[in-house]
């Protein structure tokens, strides 16, 4: 296992959906193109939370020294700024920024629940404050991600704070 994480955004900041969307892009490109296709890492995993605004990039089964592969997860967000200025991410043809939204709906809408983890869902959502309103408005910023919430998420990545590494 090799993982790296920072804090992106201080306590109080606004979240966007959007991050769920370039976390997403994230692990289902660059982490699993790079780190899991080409460097040959069995696992490799992008994950944004909005609770306390941190980001975290992992591997595992990874072959590679920790120093590669940390190496690969500070790359990550160059690899975004130069997908917005190659015209991979465009706002004229947003076929990857649509990809990454309906990806990031399908995770957050899973499939149907039983009860017995419908009502644990509720009972979390409830514990944190989570209103049908705020998660529309989540819903909302998703669909509506575009280029410049790329481009800002990986700015934050160049500069996050309290970074921290485990392997």
């Amino acid at each position: 296992y090799v993982g790296e994480g920072g804090q992106l955004y201080e306590n109080g900041d606004k979240v966007s959906g959007s991050v769920s969307v370039v976390s997403h892009y994230l692990q289902t490109g660059y982490m699993w193109d790079v780190i899991r296709a080409k460097n040959g890492a069995y696992g490799a995993f992008s994950d944004f939370s909005h609770s306390d605004g941190v980001q975290t990039m992992s591997t595992y089964r990874d072959p590679n020294s920790p120093d590669i592969t940390l190496d690969l997860f500070d790359a990550a967000a160059d690899s975004i700024l130069d997908d917005a200025s190659s015209g991979t991410l465009s706002r004229k043809d947003d076929a990857a920024i649509t990809a990454a939204v309906i990806g990031t709906i399908g995770e957050l809408d899973g499939s149907a629940l039983d009860a017995e983890n419908a009502g644990y869902v509720a009972l979390v959502r409830y514990l944190r404050g989570e209103s049908i309103v705020a998660r529309q408005q989540w819903r909302s910023q998703i669909i509506n991600t575009d280029i410049d919430d790329f481009v800002d998420f990986a700015n934050r990545m160049k500069n996050w704070k309290n970074p921290s590494r485990a392997i």
